[in-house]
């Protein structure tokens, strides 16, 4: 009696994972952030039953956090590979002109939608912290300036414009590449600005 062998090959959990993070970015790109995630339709991008995303990761939101992390992660190790050696103004315009193309921000903010009160609004926070510590050495920003502070502002006004830019040329009237080349004239002549001591 011939006994039944299972063709499918044996796929690892780093595979697996992989995969279902995939399938799960996948559908935010295709469905939108606020369409959520249906873990059925991950499921099946992935090519693998249902119960491996609660098995791997335990829950809905571990599987998106999962995802965010990954790609957040594989975009800054790439932007800052192109930034070295530059001025503070010009990271910092890179950074902007970068426009979130992750969709990081909008993922963060459906985690906090969703009550997700563990959320990292500021990933690599320590990271961006030190590189200002090291501009106020070189010149670029007067150490009299807050660089917690002027950290938060950098990241707010990055991921909120990155969340709302399409509505907002829209508003104004405008397309989206005139608008993000006139916010950042705007965001070069502030960042210039944190050359100088700052006003009381």
């Amino acid at each position: 009696m011939a006994t039944k062998t299972n063709t499918k090959p044996k796929q690892n959990r780093a595979e697996t994972e992989r995969r279902l993070i995939e399938a799960a970015l996948d559908l935010i790109q295709r469905n939108g952030v606020l369409a959520g995630l249906n873990l059925r339709e991950v499921a099946d991008g992935a090519g693998v039953n249902r119960g491996n995303i609660y098995h791997y990761f335990g829950s809905r939101r571990d599987l998106l956090r999962a995802a965010i992390n990954r790609r957040f992660e594989a975009v800054v190790d790439s932007v800052l590979a192109d930034r070295r050696g530059m001025s503070f103004v010009e990271r910092k315009l890179r950074s902007f002109r970068w426009i979130d193309k992750s969709q990081d921000s909008e993922l963060r903010a459906l985690l906090v939608i969703d009550g997700d009160d563990t959320v990292d609004p500021m990933p690599a926070y320590e990271a961006a912290l030190s590189g200002l510590r090291q501009d106020v050495i070189d010149g670029d920003i007067d150490r009299g300036h807050d660089l917690e502070a002027l950290q938060v502002t950098i990241s707010a006004l990055l991921r909120g414009y990155n969340i709302f830019r399409k509505p907002l040329a829209k508003r104004i009237g405008t397309n989206v590449k005139d608008l993000d080349k006139r916010v950042a004239s705007i965001i070069r002549t502030w960042l210039e600005a944190m050359a100088k001591p700052p006003t009381t």
